[in-house]
């Protein structure tokens, strides 16, 4: 099913993706050892494992606390494989009727939409990352306020994300403030000018500390069917003209969702999604000067019958996660659906999850979990030199250093920062 074009393309760029993760995704690290009374430890034996990457490897967890007998599998699989989970903030649901509020557990439950407290306690539970999407969608926007006016709705929103920020802030690091505007041009405040998304970013960003990121989010094709560089391309655009004004954009979230006929392009070496245009799609976006995330991410595994279409799920996401995490300017890589089953529309048909509707492990899923924890974590065991000093490079993020039946908990990050770590 995949060309020989394609696997060429792949193969072609396999050795500069590895060269750029060893560049910008690993950092060096010095640990100078030394006993209670401050001196060096020489030859000390020290067990390092990486706890926790800085990169936000995600997947959504709309099913939570819905899958009855299934609910603890469902919540396994996510908490096994990644460090963030996505929830849904669609004011249609989350405000379903005027003044009825759907944030804390106990609300009544929508199909897919698991109230926001949820997430936060799910969160805690298994020590995961937390974003909310979308904030303000036009596709999600009430029935029950179409007859608002402008200013009204202006009001809605800003009321919306009030309550968001001061309700979540302290657990969620990262919203979708807009999404998909170039899509939903029914919108009651939607222009071909689009000043809402200018309106929305100025009107939130005062309401939110400084360490949440607002993002602007998009549909696939509006990010990679038109070159950036043509001018042509009305994402790019578009964000470049508020930037220009401005507008305080914190990230980029680009979808990946890679439907038929999509996929068939790709399978055969052509069209915008082949590895080659991606890349440069994404480094044209990282000349804007903000980080990038690769926001959802559909991988089908109908191209084929089963298993043969699972083995080619797999290795194209492989290759796909790869080039991701090889960009220097993509701060994540957000899965969508992490396992067959209904879901958004027809969303669901492309069997599209890293496991089927039963929790059984999809080659695409084992593919993840050897890159993200494994190939891409670290563990070794080192010995100090004679001054008590251990160097390593390893994978940016939090570890855990055991010595002398002792732990220790530092970082790795982009600078190297000598740690001292004292015996008691």
């Amino acid at each position: 099913m995949i060309s020989e074009s394609c696997h060429q393309q792949w193969s072609d760029i396999q050795g500069s993706c590895a060269s750029a993760i060893r560049n910008h995704r690993q950092g060096d690290a010095i640990l100078r050892i030394i006993d209670a009374a401050g001196n060096p430890v020489p030859q000390a034996r020290v067990r390092i494992v990486q706890q926790q990457h800085d990169f936000d490897f995600g997947c959504n967890c709309l099913w939570l606390g819905q899958l009855g007998c299934n609910n603890t599998r469902y919540e396994n699989k996510l908490a096994e494989l990644f460090n963030l989970v996505t929830t849904t903030f669609c004011l249609s649901d989350i405000q379903p009727e005027p003044g009825r509020w759907r944030f804390a557990e106990g609300s009544d439950e929508i199909f897919r939409r698991p109230p926001p407290d949820r997430v936060v306690a799910f969160g805690k539970k298994h020590g995961l990352r937390l974003k909310g999407q979308p904030l303000l969608a036009g596709s999600w926007f009430p029935k029950w306020a179409g007859q608002l006016s402008h200013d009204q709705i202006r009001a809605l929103y800003e009321d919306y994300f009030r309550r968001v920020a001061e309700r979540y802030s302290h657990s969620f690091d990262l919203f979708d403030l807009v999404n998909e505007s170039l899509c939903h041009t029914n919108f009651p405040l939607y222009t071909d000018k689009l000043d809402y998304v200018e309106w929305a970013f100025k009107c939130a960003r005062p309401l939110f500390p400084g360490h949440v990121r607002l993002e602007l989010n998009e549909a696939t094709p509006h990010v990679f069917n038109t070159d950036p560089k043509s001018g042509n391309n009305r994402f790019f655009n578009l964000v470049q003209r508020l930037l220009d004004k401005g507008t305080p954009i914190d990230a980029i979230g680009m979808q990946f969702h890679l439907w038929s006929p999509v996929i068939d392009q790709h399978l055969q070496g052509i069209g915008p999604y082949c590895p080659e245009k991606v890349h440069a799609t994404i480094e044209a976006f990282a000349t804007l000067g903000l980080p990038i995330y690769i926001s959802e991410i559909t991988m089908p595994s109908t191209m084929a019958p089963a298993p043969e279409g699972e083995d080619i799920q797999a290795d194209i996401l492989r290759h796909f996660y790869q080039l991701f995490f090889s960009i220097k300017s993509v701060d994540g890589i957000i899965y969508w659906n992490l396992c067959d089953g209904p879901a958004w529309r027809k969303e669901g048909d492309c069997n599209g999850g890293l496991t089927d509707e039963y929790f059984r492990e999809k080659p695409a899923y084992q593919t993840l979990k050897q890159l993200i924890r494994r190939q891409w974590l670290t563990a070794c065991t080192l010995h100090a030199d004679d001054q008590g000093a251990v160097s390593f490079r390893g994978f940016r993020g939090s570890y855990n250093a055991q010595f002398n039946n002792q732990e220790f908990m530092f970082t790795v990050g982009k600078e190297q920062k000598p740690v001292t770590l004292q015996l008691a």
